[in-house]
């Protein structure tokens, strides 16, 4: 199998759990991203909604300190944003007062938004409040213009 078919079907497996709300929340149980009782704030309280978490620490007293007006704490927990795309990053790192650097780690990257695969400092460190959370961005390279797209063994 081709590493273009291969890529297909992890997008394909992906929007199959996107799209079904039930397939979701159990990946994300199993996976450790969401727990029961655990994460953001509800829709009505957050831009983000109820399917995002940021991971192991947090606990209600946490959701509470990220309250609009809400006297927040001057360290915070680092959430594990692996997984993540960047713009969902970026929401997640903004919510907890967090600036966000960016590593690219595809020297020539298609148009498309990056993956965070990696990240310092490590998620469940606890830091000051404004510390710079670094993430490594995977972007599908762009295809090489001296050779095809595909081949006929990949057809």
């Amino acid at each position: 199998m081709s590493a273009a078919q291969r890529a297909l079907q992890a997008v394909e497996e992906a929007w199959r759990v996107l799209t079904d709300p039930a397939a979701r929340e159990s990946y994300d149980q199993d996976i450790g991203f969401l727990r029961p009782g655990e994460g953001l704030a509800s829709p009505s309280r957050g831009p983000l909604g109820p399917d995002v978490s940021l991971g192991e620490g947090w606990s209600s007293a946490d959701e509470e300190a990220l309250e609009p007006y809400s006297d927040r704490p001057s360290r915070v927990v680092v959430p594990d944003v692996r997984g993540l795309f960047y713009q969902a990053c970026m929401g997640v790192a903004g919510r907890i007062g967090l600036h966000l650097a960016a590593i690219r780690l595809t020297p020539h990257p298609m148009p498309a938004e990056g993956l965070v695969v990696g990240q310092t400092p490590a998620p469940g460190k606890r830091v000051h409040r404004d510390s710079t959370l670094t993430v490594q961005l995977w972007h599908p390279p762009k295809p090489d213009s001296q050779q095809p797209a595909w081949t006929a063994d990949d057809g």
